[in-house]
């Protein structure tokens, strides 16, 4: 499921920032982005996400700087005289004198040393780090709760939905048995054009008993609406349910399509068609689901 959260920590002339991105994925895969002086820490924060999120991609940055004091970089002075010098004597060379601003030398490759963070430091920053994780990933989870909650709505609807079309088609069965047993008298009967014989319903008895024997979408039917009802149970329980749903949608495409490959009546096909549309859409969106 996606969320977003982003938490700061200041204190001890330190600033702590920690970004948690989540996007829908089958299993769960963490993608770090922090220090290096922080990789021997890197099991515990991925430690920290796992408690939190069960499934999907999640992108974790932290980042870390001095403020302050602890914000000033030491010069590198055997880079800033090697550079003095060569200014000068450009300066010589050209009869051109030549001024340099605090904010020009800072620039200068070289010139400032860069930061570093002690293994003392980054070991004290550990407790920072991992409170402003615990507080990013409660701010994901409050976006991640609000999908949570639409996403189980449309599931609820679609669940619903599905039901109705069951029922109709249970209610309409008869009627496509009367159908097909009058398209049968009916081709007989032309096939027997002028020869001066004709078929009744009780002379194709038989191949109409036959048709209803194969057409019979009862334990479909029942299947169907007994995963339907799984489905619900599922979204009222806490915790992960994705791979649960899942595997219910996969039987409900299963029961579709087989009662759709068994009740081919041109009376049922607007309803299984509307059926194998919201059991395609219930496969879409527990995709979405942790």
């Amino acid at each position: 499921m996606t969320g977003y959260g982003q938490a700061r920590w200041e204190g001890d002339g330190w600033v702590v920032v920690v970004e948690v991105r989540s996007v829908n994925g089958k299993y769960f895969k963490l993608q770090s982005r922090l220090p290096h002086e922080f990789a021997s820490f890197e099991r515990d924060l991925e430690k920290r996400v796992r408690q939190r999120i069960a499934r999907g991609t999640v992108d974790l940055l932290v980042k870390v700087e001095r403020t302050g004091a602890r914000a000033a970089r030491p010069l590198n002075r055997e880079a800033l005289a090697s550079y003095a010098r060569q200014l000068r004597e450009v300066a010589d060379a050209c009869g051109v004198p030549i001024a340099l601003s605090a904010d020009a030398v800072a620039e200068l490759p070289g010139v400032l040393n860069p930061e570093e963070v002690s293994e003392a430091e980054a070991k004290a920053l550990q407790g920072p780090v991992l409170a402003a994780l615990d507080a990013a990933l409660d701010a994901a989870d409050q976006m991640r709760r609000a999908e949570g909650g639409h996403l189980r709505e449309e599931l609820l609807s679609h669940g619903a939905a599905i039901e109705q079309l069951v029922d109709a088609i249970e209610a309409a069965q008869p009627a496509a048995l009367d159908e097909h047993r009058q398209r049968l008298v009916d081709r007989v009967n032309r096939l027997l054009e002028n020869t001066g014989i004709t078929v009744g319903e009780q002379d194709v008895a038989r191949e109409a008993a036959i048709y209803a024997d194969r057409s019979n979408v009862a334990e479909e039917i029942a299947r169907l609406r007994s995963h339907v009802k799984q489905l619900r149970e599922a979204l009222g329980q806490a915790g992960p349910v994705g791979r649960r749903l899942e595997f219910l949608a996969q039987e409900l495409q299963r029961e579709a399509s087989t009662l759709g490959a068994k009740a081919s009546s041109a009376a049922l096909a607007p309803q299984i068609v509307a059926l194998q549309s919201e059991v395609d859409k219930v496969r879409e969106q527990v995709l979405n689901i942790e």
